[in-house]
């Protein structure tokens, strides 16, 4: 949840709990009791929303961490294709150009990469094998380029869906604030008089300001 919902959120918090402690002053059947009371579940709501939305985003950081286990996992098998290349291009004089690959190539890049290692093992397999390289290395390979790729699609899954939640989270701040509104005319005019519940309901309905950016270092 970003600083600002998050201000507007406690402010409905507050005023939900002033809701709670002056139920005596909202007449029943009343449009004041009507409005109390769908703000009282609309904060209800927007708790809930953040609630998911957090859980979005931890889901995002968990998928960027199977992303990046993957990614390693691949590069090691990689990492020993190449060694056996290498160690075979003396006897076998091109080996090592068709194997090669660099760590902090991008996402893509060394997906495609480790694709076409995997296409090497047509000629390649028993060659390499020879050199050191895994046993069934083509495979390996081929199953390690699948599991990296369906990383991407968790992660972008993940961001989609935090970004979404976010958006039905503003929406919902919006309606609160919108609301609260509403009821705090109806707190003038319910509770007129009523100098603690006036100052109460002020207090709860104050929406703290954003903290100042501090200047620079010279």
């Amino acid at each position: 949840m970003n600083d600002r919902n998050r201000r507007y959120l406690e402010s409905g918090q507050r005023c939900r709990q002033w809701i709670a402690d002056n139920s005596a002053l909202i007449p029943a059947g009343s449009l004041f009791e009507t409005k109390t009371t769908q703000f009282t579940a609309l904060v209800d709501d927007v708790e809930n929303v953040a609630g998911e939305a957090a859980a979005f985003t931890g889901e995002g950081l968990s998928a960027t961490d199977v992303k990046g286990s993957e990614r390693l996992d691949m590069i090691e098998l990689m990492t020993k294709i190449r060694n056996a290349a290498r160690a075979a291009e003396p006897d076998h004089p091109g080996t090592r150009d068709r194997y090669r690959f660099s760590r902090t190539m991008s996402h893509q890049v060394l997906l495609a990469t480790g694709r076409s290692f995997a296409e090497g093992g047509v000629d390649d397999l028993a060659l390499l094998v020879s050199y050191g390289a895994p046993g069934s290395w083509p495979d390996h390979m081929t199953m390690a380029c699948q599991e990296y790729e369906d990383s991407f699609g968790q992660q972008d899954s993940a961001v989609s869906s935090r970004i979404g939640k976010n958006a039905e989270l503003s929406e919902k701040i919006n309606q609160m604030t919108a609301l609260k509104a509403t009821i705090g005319h109806l707190v003038k005019n319910y509770c007129a008089g009523n100098t603690a519940a006036l100052a109460s309901w002020t207090a709860a309905a104050h929406v703290e300001s954003p903290p100042k950016k501090k200047p620079p270092t010279p």
